[in-house]
Order: C-alpha cells, then sequence, then structure tokens
C-alpha cells in the first residue's frame, strides 16, 4: 500500500437507510458508521481568501482512503455519494470519487454540510 503513513486521520463513513413512514415520507431507519483512516487534503485556491469573509463559509476536502475491498473480512465498505464523512465533528457531502492506480487507492472528494442542513 502506497503511502499508508500519510493516512493518520481517522474518519467516519456514514450510511444512512432510508425506509417510508406511514405517510409516504422517507426517514432515517438505520445509520451505518464505519470508521477508516484517510489522508485529509484542504486544496487552497487564489479565491479562498474572498470566501473566508462569507457568514457560513465551506470547505471543501480531499479524504484519501485505501480502495474498499469487497474480499475484507468485514465484507468489504461500500462508498456511494448518497453517504457522508464526518471529520472533527464537521460532516461533509460526498461529490464524487476517483481511483488511483489500480485500486491502490481511493481519493474522495467532499464540501463541508451548511449549517442550515444542506
Amino acid at each position: 500500500m502506497k503511502n499508508a503513513g500519510r493516512r493518520d486521520r481517522a474518519v467516519t463513513v456514514r450510511q444512512e437507510s432510508l425506509t417510508q413512514d406511514a405517510y409516504g415520507q422517507p426517514t432515517v431507519s438505520s445509520t451505518t458508521d464505519t470508521t477508516v483512516w484517510a489522508e485529509v487534503i484542504y486544496p487552497g485556491s487564489a479565491g479562498e481568501s474572498v470566501k473566508s469573509y462569507q457568514v457560513f463559509p465551506q470547505r471543501d476536502v480531499v479524504f484519501i482512503i485505501r480502495h474498499p475491498n469487497p474480499t475484507d473480512d468485514a465484507g468489504g465498505l461500500s462508498i456511494s455519494q448518497a453517504d457522508s464523512i464526518v471529520f472533527e465533528s464537521r460532516t461533509y457531502d460526498i461529490l464524487g470519487f476517483e481511483e488511483i492506480g489500480r485500486r491502490d487507492g481511493l481519493r474522495i472528494f467532499c464540501k463541508e454540510q451548511g449549517t442550515d442542513g444542506r
């Protein structure tokens, strides 16, 4: 596993299962939290100083984890864009993925959830 020493932060992948209530509205029936080791990268840009003056600035983050292997003892971890990542008491929405090498790792692009629950 390349650069495993950089994956020194524990992050939690939160997966929610939805069901319908008596009125047909979606409700969260269960939540599964899985802790994995990740490298955390805060990409910076020239426009970041302007964005920091917003009332509720949002932070873009890239998490790099070991590629989920379905043959692991735990049955593997399947991550989708419907899931979220919790790191340092902040929740991040998953925007997309990028495979590193030939299943060497997985780069997960995220944006911090806003204070209004989005």
